[in-house]
């Protein structure tokens, strides 16, 4: 014997089955899909703000400044510190001044010197003179403005630019030689005479 289903009962075809609900229930669905259809703010909500800042200005305003002050306060008294006045420094000696201002500008004047000596366009100028090449009107006249500058820091600093190591003849360089008191103990102390 073959089992058989029972059948299934099921929902009428042709019509929808509705749900018997009351006036009220009815009116609070349409009330809530209304409100869920609207955007943004309620209307008059922008002045309500504002009444509610302004209520807490007010406040703010009618409590005593004095009450709940923030600034920390001590609760050790401590000594106060006792300020003392620095002496007076005695002003330096004009001379001492005038010499240090003078060291100030020599060094100033050998740090100018040394610049000028160290510097590559001055150096590479003056090799090509040494070999021969001739210079632009600008580089000649660059370069005489430097070498005038290097003449007349040697000049102020005392540095003699002449080339008198080496002697004119073979004579004045024996007269060297027998005028010098050289004493090769200087340089070496094993030396003996």
């Amino acid at each position: 014997m073959a089992v058989t289903q029972k059948p299934r009962p099921s929902a009428p075809k042709g019509k929808s089955f509705k749900k018997n609900e009351s006036q009220e229930s009815a009116q609070a669905g349409r009330e809530r899909k209304r409100e869920a259809k609207r955007k943004g703010l309620k209307p008059g909500n922008r002045q309500a703000a504002d009444a509610n800042s302004q209520q807490k200005k007010t406040s703010a305003q009618s409590k005593d400044p004095r009450i709940g002050s923030r600034k920390p306060v001590a609760l050790v008294v401590d000594k106060p510190a006792v300020v003392v006045k620095a002496a007076h420094k005695p002003l330096p000696d004009p001379a001492k001044l005038a010499a240090e201002q003078e060291k100030k500008r020599l060094r100033a004047l050998e740090q100018e010197m040394e610049a000028i000596e160290n510097d590559d366009r001055l150096n590479m100028l003056l090799d090509k003179l040494d070999g021969g090449e001739t210079l632009t009107a600008a580089d000649q006249v660059w370069l005489d403005e430097r070498l005038d500058r290097h003449q007349a820091l040697a000049k102020e600093l005392g540095i003699d630019e002449d080339d008198d190591d080496e002697p004119a003849s073979p004579d004045d360089l024996l007269q060297r030689f027998i005028d010098d008191d050289f004493d090769p103990g200087e340089l070496d102390p094993n030396y003996k005479k």
